[in-house]
């Protein structure tokens, strides 16, 4: 299902290049420079997640209290969740969805994803200014 979804996903946006396949059921979609969206196979289902960008060291518990309350219900993320990498350093986004899904379904949950990766990816740079 996902290889279809994908290949599916790759002529309707009239890439340049593929999505790169990773291994077996694991795609990567680039967005921008150094912008990259992991797409997973769950079988069913399908999971999301992005490495968004380095977490503000500026104003750090303000925008980690503000990423948390996006979080509560989904609301400010798009159903999404908000993290950190291991270290943590990098502010991630990630999304499962386990159901067994039409493309219609994958495209706009997809949609939401990148549009809320946007989102925080300004968030960060915002944060990250030096207040004047």
């Amino acid at each position: 299902m996902l290889d279809d979804y994908v290949q599916r996903l790759a002529k309707e946006l009239e890439l340049a290049s593929p999505i790169r396949k990773e291994t077996q059921g694991v795609y990567v979609l680039s967005i921008d420079e150094g912008l990259e969206i992991t797409i997973s196979d769950l079988a069913p289902g399908f999971s999301f997640h992005c490495a968004i960008a380095p977490c503000p060291k500026v104003n750090e518990e303000t925008f980690l209290t503000q990423a948390m309350l996006a979080n509560l219900f989904g609301q400010g993320t798009e159903g999404a969740v908000l993290g950190l990498d291991e270290e943590g350093n990098i502010l991630t986004l990630s999304i499962e969805n386990a159901q067994e899904i039409d493309y219609k379904i994958f495209q706009e949950t997809l949609e939401d994803f990148l549009n809320a990766v946007d989102y925080w990816r300004d968030e960060v740079a915002e944060t990250s200014e030096p207040t004047k």
